[in-house]
């Protein structure tokens, strides 16, 4: 039976307590009002104590204010988190997001296709801007005008070697951070460029400008890529050539007419503006699109003791690029675009010396003269872009190749064959019997249509054979014909002015005949070369294998793109595109 003493001492406990908290609330309001009172006043007057601790223990509200404190310090922690994830997925990208980017919007995929078209306007600009102020650099820091065209030859070096480092980056870390930091390296040189003192400095800035300028040029390769269907690719990457050769269309004349009048040291100003502006449009519009699959946390205590040092992941880096090396229809088309730059930098930096001679231009009359060489790359690029996928979508399927193959596309550089020759020898011979400038120029604008004619179904092919490693592709290509290109640059001046115009041009033009056999080369055999480096130098099954090929994915997107296929059949196609460029990048990683 309970105790009635007990519960009489309980109940006068509890009347107790009662009386001690009201005596303890009366205490705290008078030491309040007073500005005193023991302790427990002065810990509750703290006004870092919440107000609902005023009748507790000083025990227990320590405790609870420490809680509080934890509380806090987890609401600080979650918003760190917030801004660290902003950081990693907005601004700098995630690669390893379960989306996938080719299920963009059509109006997202065009305002990326605009981004990257206007990042690839940086480094022609920076190249042919400064064309026109050859002579003016010269007189300006008392060199010779082979000492600048020094300095060309710098930046045409680095515009090949520095995107292929770029491209292998970014096949491995992403595209988007390597936009950004490549911008951020071409705003701060272009300004030291601005006050070189000597032709020097001149030239070892000029080629550090030319490391980030340049970079575009194989990013945005990668970035269509990712996202670009490749029944269309043609077409989208058309249009970013448009980027790129905007360069040699307004480069010359707005250098011409700020070399004019305001010195050309104004130029590098121009494109340290430029940069600012398009690291911030990256900044702002372009999201990450390469996806690849999550390293596997392995747990095994060998393993995740041990992590990769600096050397190991250079080595895994850079094994893309030098496994291309051993691909037949990479070194082919390598060697066709290598031959045409080549041929191209006898012509670029000799027209300024060609034009002044002939006619008495001024920088800015020159810059003007270019003007029909940019139109006619715009003209190009986006006429062979269409070419390029009709070519691949409507040529019919030969006893060699029996489906939908890559090589293809190849087909759509024909008209290169005409063209280029046609542009060298009518430029030549007009300008060395000093025909009206008239003449000149039309060969200018024949020529450019055929270089682009050569250059898109050829580059669209990289892009279609190696996915995964387009990029790397691409700049593979890029760097060893930028690297004979920037030779060639020195040495056009003296070539011009032994041989003539007419005879060198003449020579150039028989050059290009020639090298479209490369091309032939690859239609005829670039499928087995592609098959024997995937199965002898990846250690990949061979095509016909139920693994994912570049074929495959090539002729699914075919067939997507001209008929009607059931949702489920195109989610399909998407997973196995992603798929695909996943198992050839996580192999670049071995």
């Amino acid at each position: 039976m309970p105790n009635r003493s007990d519960d009489k001492n309980s109940n006068r406990n509890e009347s107790n307590s009662d009386v001690i908290s009201v005596e303890m609330n009366k205490q705290q309001s008078t030491s309040q009002s007073n500005g005193g009172g023991d302790d427990n006043a002065v810990l509750d007057s703290n006004p870092k104590a919440p107000s609902h601790l005023s009748d507790t223990s000083t025990l227990d509200r320590e405790t609870i204010v420490s809680k509080n404190k934890d509380t806090n310090t987890d609401q600080v922690t979650a918003y760190e988190k917030r801004r660290s994830n902003w950081l990693k997925y907005h601004l700098l990208g995630d690669i390893y997001a379960d989306d996938d980017p080719s299920d963009m919007s059509e109006r997202r995929q065009n305002i990326i296709i605009l981004v990257v078209a206007l990042g690839g306007v940086a480094g022609p600009l920076g190249s042919m801007m400064f064309m026109p102020g050859l002579l003016a650099v010269a007189n300006d820091l008392n060199t010779s005008t082979s000492a600048v065209n020094g300095s060309v030859s710098a930046y045409v070096v680095f515009m090949g070697v520095a995107p292929l480092i770029w491209a292998s980056i970014s096949d491995q870390y992403g595209r988007k951070r390597m936009y950004l930091f490549s911008n951020l390296l071409s705003l701060v040189t272009s300004i030291i460029c601005a006050v070189s003192s000597n032709i020097g400095m001149l030239i070892v800035f000029r080629g550090l400008q030319s490391c980030g300028a340049n970079a575009g040029l194989t990013l945005g390769a990668g970035v269509i890529a990712d996202t670009i269907p490749i029944s269309i690719r043609g077409k989208a990457y058309g249009w970013f050539y448009i980027g790129p050769l905007i360069g040699p269309v307004l480069g010359p004349t707005i250098g011409g007419f700020l070399c004019q009048y305001l010195g050309w040291r104004s130029t590098f100003y121009f494109q340290a503006i430029l940069s600012g502006l398009l690291l911030i449009m990256t900044t702002a519009f372009l999201p990450e699109t390469l996806r690849k699959a999550k390293p596997e946390e392995n747990l095994s205590s060998e393993k995740t003791s041990s992590h990769p040092g600096v050397l190991q992941k250079l080595v895994r880096d850079f094994k893309p690029m030098f496994l291309m090396l051993r691909d037949w229809s990479i070194i082919s088309i390598t060697v066709y675009h290598t031959v045409i730059f080549a041929c191209l930098y006898f012509l670029n930096p000799t027209i300024t010396s060609t034009f002044h001679a002939l006619y008495g231009y001024n920088e800015w009359q020159v810059g003007l003269c270019y003007l029909s060489l940019g139109f006619g790359l715009m003209i190009g690029s986006v006429i062979s872009g269409r070419h390029s996928d009709s070519a691949l979508n409507n040529t019919k399927k030969t006893k060699r190749h029996t489906r939908q193959v890559p090589e293809m596309r190849l087909m759509a550089s024909v008209p290169a064959f005409f063209f280029i020759p046609a542009g060298y020898i009518i430029y030549g011979w007009t300008a060395e019997k000093g025909v009206g400038v008239y003449a000149p120029l039309i060969g200018l604008f024949v020529y450019a249509l055929g270089q682009m004619w050569a250059f898109t179904p050829t580059s669209v092919y990289l892009v279609d054979s190696k996915p995964g490693s387009s990029a790397t592709a691409v700049g593979v290509t890029n760097a060893v014909r930028s690297i004979v290109g920037a030779v060639t640059a020195v040495f056009s001046t003296d070539a011009v002015d032994a041989l003539g115009p007419g005879i060198l041009f003449t020579i150039l033009a028989a050059i290009n005949i020639v090298n479209f056999i490369f091309v032939l080369l690859t239609y005829y055999y670039g499928e087995a070369w592609r098959t024997n480096f995937e199965t002898n130098v990846l250690h990949r099954p061979p095509s016909d294998s139920k693994a994912f090929t570049a074929t495959d994915d090539i002729e699914a997107a075919a067939v997507k793109g001209n008929s009607n296929i059931a949702s489920t059949t195109a989610d399909e196609q998407h997973m196995g595109d992603l798929h695909l460029a996943r198992i050839t990048s996580k192999h670049s990683a071995v």
